[in-house]
Parts: structure tokens; sequence; C-alpha cells
């Protein structure tokens, strides 16, 4: 059992929406990218995911950095 004080990495996804910001947390990526694809389809604006070292991830440019093997290609 792990203690109550322990941090694991998190992925942080936030939005604006109607009736003001939302905020959630995933432990991986894929979760992280999944919820906010769901948020942009309900029409949620400012989507963003912030990666455990504090980097801005986008739901598209991750699935393209996995269709290429972890590497992005521009």
């Amino acid at each position: 059992m792990t203690s109550a004080g322990t941090q694991t990495s998190q992925y942080v996804i936030t939005a604006r929406g109607q009736k003001g910001d939302v905020r959630q947390t995933r432990a991986r990526a894929a979760s992280a990218v999944v919820l906010a694809r769901t948020w942009i389809a309900a029409g949620y604006e400012s989507v963003q995911i912030i990666d455990p070292l504090g980097h801005v991830l986008s739901p598209d440019r991750y699935r393209i950095k996995i269709m290429n093997g972890g590497r992005f290609f521009c």
C-alpha cells in the first residue's frame, strides 16, 4: 500500500466550459488524450494537457508521435 502523501506522475487536463474551468488528472498520457478529445468533441474550449514535466501536449500531436514510434516528425 502506498502512502497518502506519495505523488505519482500525473497528466493534468484543463479546459474552459460554459460553466467555468474544469480540471482533471490522469496517470497515463493515452488516458489524458482520450479525455481531452472527449472534451473537445463536447464543445469545451482551450483544452490542453500538461505532462508531468510541465510540457503541453496536443491530442493530435500525441497521436502523430505514437504513430511515428515516439518521435515527432514535422
